[in-house]
């Protein structure tokens, strides 16, 4: 028996180190990505710089709206994982929801930076929620075609957080540490001063050994941006 538990602890340590690998290598490959599409973008033009037209410097955003989510897991508790009596699940709940992030846009068809998404449901007496912070990227694939694909885009997100399934005070399902992956599209076409507002659709999907959780947020979204 001791042998068996020594094994389970074993496995589930060598499945944490991969989840995180994975998700540092996502983060790596998000922050590598800006600069790789930056020189492309440099050579595409020709080399001269030009000045920015729709978005620049300094960034702040928030997103908000109806939330669905759906979440199955287990105790933090090797014993525990994996053994069917102990499963919980939040089962398919709507609820309110949102992101925030700080960063800056590199060019008028790139942004970058830091943030968080979270939010949760309560249904048929259990609660389940959590967030995760990440690294945020969001493109204007199509900027250059002109008119209203100029504020047209898709985010990419990678990061690490926490979710929990419970009932009362009891923790039913509880995911510590876990990775965080998401992506989401969006459109912002209504100006305010330095201010652009738009819907957005974004999915997060968060993962450890004991539990997963689907979270889906659709919304508006309103960001800042310094220039131009």
């Amino acid at each position: 028996m001791r042998h068996s538990s020594a094994a389970h602890c074993g496995l589930s340590f060598h499945r944490a180190l991969w989840s995180q690998r994975a998700v540092c290598c996502s983060v790596l490959g998000l922050c590598s990505y800006a600069p790789v599409l930056h020189a492309a973008e440099d050579a595409r033009a020709g080399a001269a710089e030009t000045s920015a037209e729709r978005r620049s410097g300094f960034t702040f955003g928030v997103a908000g709206g109806l939330l669905t989510s759906s979440a199955r897991g287990y105790p933090n508790d090797v014993d525990k994982i994996d053994v069917r009596q102990y499963e919980a699940h939040s089962g398919l709940g709507v609820n309110v929801g949102g992101a925030l992030w700080i960063g800056g846009a590199l060019a008028d068809w790139l942004n970058v930076g830091v943030g968080m998404i979270g939010g949760g449901i309560q249904r048929d007496g259990l609660r389940s929620g959590g967030a995760a912070f990440n690294v945020r990227v969001e493109t204007f694939p199509l900027f250059y075609r002109g008119g209203p694909f100029r504020d047209l885009g898709v985010l990419l997100t990678a990061g690490t957080g926490g979710y929990n399934i419970e009932r009362g005070k009891d923790k039913l399902a509880e995911g510590a540490g876990t990775s965080a992956v998401g992506l989401g599209a969006f459109y912002e076409p209504w100006r305010l001063w330095q201010f652009s507002f738009g819907p957005q659709l974004e999915y997060n999907y968060q993962f450890s050994d004991s539990i997963s959780a689907h979270t889906f947020v659709l919304g508006v979204r309103t960001v800042f941006y310094g220039g131009p």
